[in-house]
């Protein structure tokens, strides 16, 4: 991250704390449906929806600058399926946000030479061979390897791990992959919504075999793992009281939650809702018809109060200026671009 994005955001997020404003400061778009793959738990290629085009993605982005943007996040389905995706990263960069992208890591070899100006990547990593394909498809290990190879020291990124009944024993596995291609990791436990994903109760573990698991990665980054989760985000999950309830109507823990203040996410099609996790489970108003910042200003009333979702959680400790966790991710943004 560029001195000047870090700026720009840690001045939002104290305007935000001490004065009340809103800011979109830190936002999730959704660039297509379409996917190269299909994990078992994701029913997003599945959506029937009209996409954005180049130039309706360019105007999002420009709204986005003119409102305070700092960060772009690039999801799906699988961006790299777009063909015009470069063209958008190179938008964005010109705009100068940061801009990071997520990806299985399939079009990853054949396509990272067109992807310069991305500033970090996160791949999609589950474990070995068999625990990864148990979480998504045959076939799909080999590829996110691959990725993983191509990637290293070419580009900055984490790998991402869903943890499931099929992989809570592959976090050393995951580790050892880490130290030997030089990534950090990151983990999350499954919380799709009904909306973007299958009936997951077969692949939510028993809470104490979760918490078995999540007091491993506590362990381990206590002892310098190449881990980019952070201990308040880890202890957080580890408090977590029912993993097969993702939300809660109520804060957890104290930590307020800043979706539709600081961050949002702006669907395939342009909706914009204020995290991904709500997702056709709210009203939601397309920046298309409205401009962005009505579409965002309808954000504000949002029905649940905390979640489980690993990017959220870290978010919301980030905004409420938590030390450790600031401190945390400057170091790992600055580690993954040496």
């Amino acid at each position: 991250m560029k001195l000047r994005n870090v700026f720009e955001m840690g001045l939002g997020v104290l305007r935000a704390n001490y004065l009340g404003q809103r800011l979109p400061l830190n936002v999730m778009l959704a660039v297509t449906n379409h996917c190269t793959s299909h994990c078992r738990y994701c029913n997003i290629p599945l959506r029937k929806q009209r996409e954005l085009t180049t130039d309706e993605i360019f105007s999002l982005i420009s709204q986005l600058k003119q409102m305070g943007c700092t960060r772009l996040g690039l999801w799906g389905g699988e961006p790299l399926v777009r063909e015009d995706i470069a063209e958008i990263v190179n938008f964005a960069s010109f705009k100068g946000l940061y801009t990071t992208m997520d990806t299985n890591g399939f079009l990853v070899p054949e396509r990272i030479h067109e992807l310069g100006n991305l500033e970090h990547m996160i791949i999609a990593f589950d474990g070995d061979k068999e625990a990864h394909e148990l979480n998504r498809e045959p076939g799909s290990h080999e590829r996110a390897l691959e990725a993983i190879k191509v990637a290293s020291n070419r580009l900055p990124f984490w790998s991402i791990t869903v943890l499931s009944k099929h992989n809570l024993n592959s976090i050393d596995y995951i580790l050892e992959k880490a130290r030997k291609y030089n990534f950090l990791t990151t983990f999350q436990v499954v919380h799709h919504n009904d909306r973007l994903g299958v009936d997951v109760h077969d692949f939510v573990p028993t809470n104490e075999d979760y918490k078995k698991a999540i007091r491993k990665l506590i362990f381990e980054k206590k002892r310098g793992a190449p881990m980019a989760s952070t201990l308040p985000y880890l202890e957080y999950l580890l408090a977590w009281q029912d993993y097969s309830v993702p939300m809660l109507p109520y804060r957890a823990q104290g930590l307020k939650c800043w979706a539709g203040q600081l961050f949002c996410n702006v669907d395939a099609n342009g909706d914009v809702y204020p995290c991904s996790l709500l997702i056709e489970l709210m009203d939601s108003k397309n920046f298309l018809d409205v401009g962005f910042k009505e579409a965002f200003d309808a954000t504000k009333k949002v029905s649940c109060k905390a979640c489980d979702a690993s990017c959220f959680t870290e978010y919301n400790h980030l905004f409420s200026l938590d030390r450790r966790v600031i401190s945390a991710w400057l170091k790992s943004m600055y580690k993954s671009r040496k």
